[in-house]
């Protein structure tokens, strides 16, 4: 069994699957709201503490200079404890690359253009993408994500569809023979 990363831009659905995994009575932890992920300085190595950043402080020049990231040995402690069962990891983080080697699988979460402008801005569980310079970059980055994950070899899902269907295809894809490309 290992760690497997549920991955995908901001709105794909991750944090409602890591729910439904936990409804499921999997072990499922999210970067967000188990305080994985923290911002930190690009330039000076600060790392804020959990939820310091409000929204309003996230402005187009804090953004080029943080970057939003989880520690190294955090996620190994959880692929250690991922050995006699699958463990889930939901998030999307700029230092995932760096982790990779971590996962025994990479799940790429993937919507349209449409479902991500709404799932963005009728969300009310994270406030991230509410603002447009947010939201902007969001809509940025899908067509990037989309070659990164093609080019890494991560399995895609269709995250448009209901959410039982995503989770059922993410459990089956975690205990599987399939591998990352």
């Amino acid at each position: 069994m290992s760690l497997i990363f549920i991955t995908g831009i901001s709105g794909s659905g991750k944090s409602a699957v890591w729910q439904e995994l936990k409804s499921r009575g999997y072990e499922a932890y999210d970067v967000d709201e188990d305080g994985l992920a923290k911002w930190h300085n690009n330039d000076t190595g600060y790392v804020h503490p959990k939820s310091s950043v409000k929204a309003h402080q996230r402005t187009p020049e804090f953004l080029a200079s943080h970057s939003w990231k989880v520690p190294r040995n955090e996620v190994e402690e959880l692929a250690k404890h991922a050995v006699d069962k699958n463990v889930y990891l939901c998030g999307v983080v700029a230092n995932e690359n760096e982790l990779w080697d971590l996962f025994g699988k990479v799940i790429a979460l993937t919507v349209d253009e449409d479902t991500l402008r709404h799932r963005i801005k009728s969300r009310t569980n994270n406030d991230f993408g509410k603002s447009e310079h947010e939201f902007e970059q969001i809509i940025g980055r899908q067509e990037d994500a989309k070659d990164s994950y093609k080019k890494f070899g991560h399995i895609t899902i269709d995250a448009t569809r209901p959410l039982d269907e995503v989770v059922d295809d993410v459990v089956a894809i975690a205990s599987s023979g399939i591998k990352n490309g």
